[in-house]
């Protein structure tokens, strides 16, 4: 560890990153979407993610589920069968509705997946902290490096003649 001109050690970096973030205002839209108990302000941290993971995973699984539902019942009621101009025109309907409700979960989908990528860029601060960290000690170094070479420079042209 290196120290200072003073001989105390170099301070610690300090830096106004916060290691784990809470963006209510990123998650708006799928807080909105799930219900929250008006008691869910006392939450802590951890409490108010762990409640928001479970209720992201409910609505990733219940929109999946919507998609292979509807995606079953599209090949159910396509099948190749003798049907009448009154049951192709209702099985057409049927599949149209199916459809409709099938994009709107696929949307929903999009939506959070979207959501959670600007989360995790705002809110991912482990890994910019590490690259700075790195980046000071590679700059520590060289600085460090600098100021030998220049001490070295001083040492030589205090021992040698001076030029006049």
């Amino acid at each position: 560890m290196s120290t200072t001109a003073a001989g105390a050690p170099p301070k610690a970096r300090a830096s106004d990153v916060r290691r784990r973030a809470v963006l209510p205002t990123t998650l708006q839209l799928v807080a909105n979407a799930s219900s929250q108990p008006s008691g869910a302000a006392h939450l802590g941290a951890d409490e108010f993610l762990d409640k928001m993971e479970e209720d992201l995973n409910r609505k990733v699984d219940h929109d999946v589920e919507i998609l292979v539902d509807g995606m079953a019942d599209l090949v159910k009621v396509h099948q190749i069968t003798h049907k009448d101009h009154f049951r192709v025109a209702q099985d057409a309907f049927q599949a149209q509705v199916r459809t409709d409700t099938m994009i709107r979960a696929a949307h929903s989908l999009l939506s959070l997946a979207h959501t959670l990528k600007l989360l995790h860029l705002f809110a991912d601060t482990a890994t910019p902290a590490a690259a700075m960290d790195a980046r000071a000690k590679v700059l520590d170094e060289e600085i460090r490096r600098a100021k030998e070479a220049v001490e070295g420079m001083v040492r030589d042209d205090g021992e040698g003649p001076v030029a006049v």
